[in-house]
């Protein structure tokens, strides 16, 4: 094409060429350029409102945690775990069913650990108690047993014929034990409130805790073969 021909087809359609240029150059510029920053923009926009509402969650939740009184909580705790704990307590547990037998004029005559279970969340290992006293005094122990700060379940009962020191009762109990949780969410959780129902449950605990420690034990523990406790 020469140029009298390019001038012939300049005349002819510049007045498409000049609006087609222009168009496709603000088209370039809109695809290329407005369009990402925009995009940008709102996208940094979205990120600092989120920062910002994630700041104040954080701030409120350390203004909740310096309100918390550490040694409440830990005392909580303490009565959680002792009714509750996350592992087998042979020795807290032979101790306080020698503390609860006493108080319920009974004598213990044996007491052996059996097998573990699991079910659901909730592990368990059997307990097998034998005491000897006064029958009429039976429902007394079951009473305080049900009662205990610790958890446990009455699962079986045996009674033999009374003789000259009392009735022999043999009873099968399933201690509760659970393994603490690992995963108590993310620092962007909220923090986990006691409901009352919680509180009062923990109030209960501390003053049978502090019971059944004070009391006297006058129970004998004669024991009865030899019991392995990691079986």
């Amino acid at each position: 094409m020469n140029k009298s021909n390019l001038v012939k087809f300049y005349s002819t359609y510049k007045l498409y060429i000049f609006p087609t240029v222009v168009g496709l150059s603000a088209l370039f510029l809109i695809l290329f350029v407005i369009y990402p920053q925009a995009v940008k923009l709102v996208t940094n926009q979205k990120k600092e409102g989120e920062l910002v509402n994630k700041s104040e969650f954080l701030e409120s939740k350390v203004l909740a945690l310096e309100s918390y009184d550490g040694e409440d909580l830990s005392r909580k705790l303490e009565y959680t775990l002792s009714a509750f704990p996350e592992e087998k307590d042979f020795g807290n547990v032979i101790g306080l069913l020698q503390q609860l037998a006493g108080q319920s004029g009974f004598n213990v005559s044996s007491i052996a650990l059996g097998a573990s279970s699991s079910k659901a969340k909730q592990e368990s290992y059997e307990v097998k108690l034998e005491v000897t006293g006064a029958k009429a005094l039976i429902q007394t122990l079951l009473s305080n047993l049900e009662n205990s700060p610790r958890l446990i379940q009455v699962g079986g009962i045996e009674i033999s014929s009374s003789s000259s020191q009392g009735t022999d009762v043999s009873l099968t109990i399933s201690v509760l034990y659970s393994p603490i949780l690992t995963n108590f969410g993310s620092i962007d959780s909220p923090l986990p409130q006691l409901s009352q129902q919680e509180e009062e449950l923990i109030s209960r605990l501390s003053r049978e805790t502090s019971i059944v420690s004070g009391l006297p034990t006058n129970a004998a523990l004669t024991p009865r073969g030899k019991v392995n406790p990691f079986e």
